[in-house]
This record gives C-alpha cells, sequence and structure tokens, in this order.
C-alpha cells in the first residue's frame, strides 16, 4: 500500500530521487534540483514535501511577499485593502508527472492554505498569491482562485476569507 506523507523541507536531509524529479515543467524541476534547497536555507522561502513511501514526489513552497493594491484589475477586487497589501506567495507547487491526475496537487494546496490561515492569525496577511502557468490556471480557479490581472504567467489571488479553516478542510 502507497503511503503518502508531507512534510516540512528540510536542508540537512536527503530525499530519495529528488535529482531525478520531473512534473513536466522545465523551470520548476532545475528549481528543485539547483535552487530549492539554496532558497530554504537561506530562509527565503519555506517549503513542504510530499513523500510517497519515503521519495520525492511534489512540493509546494511559501514565501512572504506583498503586492499593490493596483495590480487588482478585476470585478472581484477586495474592498478596502491598503496600497500595499501583505500576501504570502505560493511560489511553486508541482507533482511528480507519475502521480499527477491523482488529487495530489489538490491535496498539496490545502496544505498551503492551512498553513496560511495560521500566519494570518500570528501576523496578519491578505490572502495567498500566486504566478499561474496557462496550464495551472483551471485547477486554481476551481478552488477559488481569481485572475487579478491579464497576463502570462496569470497573477491569481485567494482572500483570506476564502481559505478554509482547519475544520472545513478533509
Amino acid at each position: 500500500m502507497t503511503k503518502y506523507r508531507l512534510v516540512k523541507f528540510n536542508t540537512s536531509g536527503s530525499y530519495k530521487s529528488i535529482k531525478i524529479f520531473d512534473c513536466n515543467n522545465d523551470m520548476i524541476n532545475t528549481f528543485v534540483h539547483k535552487s530549492l534547497k539554496k532558497r530554504v536555507k537561506k530562509h527565503l522561502s519555506q517549503a513542504y514535501v510530499l513523500l510517497r513511501d519515503d521519495t520525492f514526489s511534489g512540493f509546494y513552497t511559501l514565501d512572504a511577499f506583498s503586492i499593490a493594491r493596483d495590480i487588482f484589475e478585476t470585478e472581484h477586487k477586495p474592498s478596502a485593502l491598503p496600497p500595499v497589501v501583505p500576501v504570502v506567495k505560493l511560489g511553486m507547487l508541482a507533482v511528480d508527472k507519475n502521480l499527477q491526475g491523482q488529487g495530489l496537487g489538490k491535496r498539496l494546496l490545502r496544505d498551503a492554505m492551512l498553513k496560511v490561515a495560521e500566519i494570518s492569525e500570528l501576523a496578519g496577511c491578505a490572502g495567498i498569491y500566486l504566478l499561474a502557468e496557462k496550464d495551472a490556471v483551471t485547477f486554481y480557479t476551481s478552488l477559488g482562485f481569481i485572475k487579478i490581472k491579464e497576463e502570462t504567467p496569470s497573477p491569481m489571488f485567494l482572500s483570506i476569507e476564502q481559505v478554509p479553516d482547519t475544520s472545513e478542510v478533509s
């Protein structure tokens, strides 16, 4: 039976198959192979890893970030935002290409949402911000994110009020 675990990335540890991780996105693959450990070590990102029987199978990163209120070009613009909006940026999220389509990306995103809810309780933030590649926009939209500007990659936002609390997440 396959067992999945989601753990905080450990920069002094090693992960089985991290050097051959492939999610069908060259930029993300290169990031995992060459930059992930460095970014976490320098406290520029925090990462969480999905392990499948101790094999690196997916991950996501969270970054402290802010966006300008003026970036919102949609009718869904949250009201009463300050000129500089504190957010948590979902920097990267990916699942191994052989495991895609099994709901693991959604599982990673739900875990990220829980962490952002905790961060908001500790320090306050308006929500989650990300830049979605064209083929990922539908995935994020289905989970409540809105496009806030027509660009590629697409800037997207999920208000903290939309983030489910712990009791709502399965």
